[in-house]
């Protein structure tokens, strides 16, 4: 194995194994916060709960590689950015495919493993962690009674105490309703105080009262009119009290209850349950047509039928015969209505009403049982295509935390971090619209549960090939760039869009009157520039002039002027003055077509006439305007400001003192 190989291996291996615990224990803190209140106040013991967490961490382990991938490899090439590690391997010669070559492998074999766990081991912990879940579910609680409240947790029996000593658990005014013969409240025990405890096997409780009374109502003879309402009371000192629970110890449920579901199955038989589901589906289509055409829409019966089985049969040789026997001639159901009496006429409509009744309810619960079939049925297809995109998910993600890692340069846990649960979420919404896709049947499951996966493999392909062609796609300054541009605050200068002359071509000696006119001349122009923009910022003639189609000569001899004179004093002697090049970074950038029209007259029209395009175009427009007013102030200012420094004679001595420095150097 190279160096290089081993050098990208340790640097993943690493940094995945951490991750890979910590996000399969917060995905398992996630777990105990959603089933925490089933679990607490149950007396669960340690070996209950470390087996619970045991299955449901192993049921988690196909959902936590994609993500420790996905961060591990994004902080493994983030670190090699950040420290030059890979600018060094690219000056070699080295590819970004190359240096990735051994995570590839590494993560194919993950893959490889991550299917055969989802295959084979995920079917036997879900099986386990679910048949568990379900027994603590039903396990009853301990008992808990909060003084002033009823409490029916022990079957046949309602206990009320109106206080309890926290340090001895003594219960005061203690009263128990019995209910173990089913005739309401007759019999009652009041106590002044009591004690309670359950036996060690939790399978009796065990009530000792004391100083009470206990009451109970007798039955009377029914023959008597008047009630007497008798009734049996004896005191007594101290009471002990057995009751037998039932459900307050974990009994286990036979697993073979939970092997028909779809999350305990493995590809075999995934398969087997989806050919059966589709034969049964097929079957009851089938059936519930054959039902609805001779039953409800043909009411015919198997007399009439049979006998006219007997007659096609009997001639077969005249086949026109036959079907005039079978199929009588056509008829006016009208008329033959109105020959019949108001009676006969009211039962015909009567029964044909329960028919389309009893049609229309075997239609909706047939349809109903068909709806709920099919979505079984799909369930088992989404099980069965989610043990391969969760194994090819690691492979995915391999291709697109590398190479972001690459582009961002950014090692550590901190951006890593945000930007892998970022694209873990984006990858977990799209599953789930992917599968309730399915679930609804708008898309077959192929398409729904490998959708997430081809996304963000087009996505891992482009990041691919951006990061090994060096592209600032993830720089935050291209684009604060483009939105600084966009909203006219952009610091683009215009000695940076001359950068081709400065430096290149041989400086001009210039007298400083003519470049002092030259000038002069810009600041002109450019002032009758900004008095014909804020004429036409107004807002009635700002749409005069967007919709009439005109061209401003002031701003074409402007545009040309410009340029020629920024290129004069770039390319002057006087250019060699820091005072001067700091003057000339000053001049902005101007785009003049924003504000000479491109369009026709007829189109910016329409535009304009179009709502809400022509608002729209008009705000642009009317932005367009403002800015182009600032920049021609700003042209105005340094322009003057480089004019007073040429009538200053004091300063042009120093400048010429320094320009003769330049020329005997």
């Amino acid at each position: 194995m190279k160096r290089l190989h081993k050098l990208v291996i340790k640097s993943f291996l690493g940094p995945f194994s951490m991750i890979f615990c910590l996000v399969l224990f917060l995905l398992l803190m996630q777990f105990l916060w959603r089933y925490i209140d089933e679990l607490v106040g149950k007396g669960l013991g340690f070996g209950v709960i470390g087996e619970l967490l045991m299955y449901s961490a192993a049921s988690l382990v196909p959902l936590a590689l994609p993500l420790s991938i996905l961060m591990s490899s994004l902080m493994t090439f983030g670190n090699m950015g950040e420290f030059y590690e890979l600018t060094a391997l690219k000056s070699s010669g080295v590819s970004l495919q190359r240096i990735m070559f051994p995570l590839i492998v590494v993560v194919l074999f993950i893959s490889i493993g991550a299917f055969f766990f989802a295959n084979n081991v995920m079917p036997f912990t879900n099986l386990k962690m679910r048949s568990l879940l379900y027994d603590v579910r039903q396990q009853r609680p301990d008992i808990q009674i909060n003084p002033g409240e009823f409490y029916s947790g022990v079957d046949n029996y309602s206990i009320r105490v109106n206080g309890r000593d926290p340090e001895t658990n003594i219960l005061y005014d203690v009263k128990i309703y019995d209910h173990t013969e089913r005739k309401g409240n007759n019999s009652v025990i009041l106590a002044d105080s009591g004690y309670m405890k359950m036996t060690a096997d939790k399978r009796n409780l065990i009530i000792t009262l004391w100083n009470g009374v206990n009451y109970t109502e007798l039955e009377q003879d029914r023959r008597k009119r008047v009630k007497t309402y008798p009734h049996r009371h004896y005191k007594f000192k101290e009471q002990r009290l057995i009751i037998k629970l039932t459900g307050f110890g974990l009994q286990r449920t036979d697993e073979d209850l939970f092997r028909s579901n779809y999350q305990m199955m493995n590809l075999a038989q995934l398969k087997n349950a989806q050919d059966s589901l589709r034969k049964e589906l097929k079957f009851r289509d089938n059936q519930f047509y054959r039902t609805l055409m001779v039953q409800n829409y043909f009411k015919l019966r198997r007399s009439y039928r049979r006998s006219n089985l007997a007659r096609m049969k009997k001639t077969q040789k005249d086949t026109i015969q036959v079907q005039e026997e079978v199929y009588p001639a056509r008829i006016d159901i009208d008329s033959v209505f109105n020959t019949l009496s108001l009676s006969q006429k009211r039962r015909i409509v009567n029964t044909a009403l329960s028919y389309a009744r009893s049609s229309r309810s075997y239609i909706d619960n047939t349809a109903q049982n068909l709806k709920y079939k099919n979505r079984h049925l799909r369930k088992h297809e989404i099980e069965w295509y989610r043990k391969f995109t969760l194994s090819f998910a690691c492979l995915v993600f391999l291709f697109i935390g590398a190479p972001l890692g690459a582009i961002i340069r950014k090692g550590g846990i901190g951006m890593p971090t945000v930007i892998s649960t970022l694209m873990f979420i984006v990858y977990y919404v799209l599953s789930l619209m992917g599968e309730k896709f399915v679930r609804g049947s708008v898309l077959n499951a192929f398409e729904g549960m490998w959708m997430s996966s081809f996304i963000l493999l087009i996505i891992g392909g482009f990041l691919t090939y951006k990061a090994t062609t060096d592209s600032a796609i993830l720089n935050v300054d291209t684009y604060m760039g483009f939105f600084r541009r966009a909203l006219g605050v952009d610091r683009l200068k215009m000695l940076d869009l001359k950068s081709n002359l400065t430096g290149k071509f041989g400086f001009s000696d210039i007298e400083r009157k003519q470049l002092r006119s030259s000038l002069f001349s810009l600041q002109e122009v450019a002032g009758k520039c900004k008095a014909d923009v804020e004429n036409n910022i107004k807002i009635k003639n700002t749409v005069i002039s967007y919709v009439k189609s005109h061209t401003n000569e002031n701003l074409t001899e402007f545009e040309r002027l410009y340029n020629n004179v920024i290129d004069t004093v770039i390319t002057s002697n006087w250019f060699k003055l820091s005072y001067i090049q700091g003057k000339v970074n000053e001049f902005p950038v101007i785009d003049f077509k924003k504000v000479n029209f491109s369009l026709s007259k007829v189109y910016r029209a329409i535009i304009f006439i179009i709502f809400p395009a022509g608002i729209f175009e008009i705000s642009r427009y009317y932005l367009s305007l403002l800015k182009l007013k600032n920049r021609l102030t700003t042209v105005i200012k340094v322009s003057q400001s480089i004019i007073d420094v040429f009538d200053n004679p004091s300063l042009i001595r120093e400048f010429e003192i320094e320009l003769s420095e330049f020329e005997i150097e």
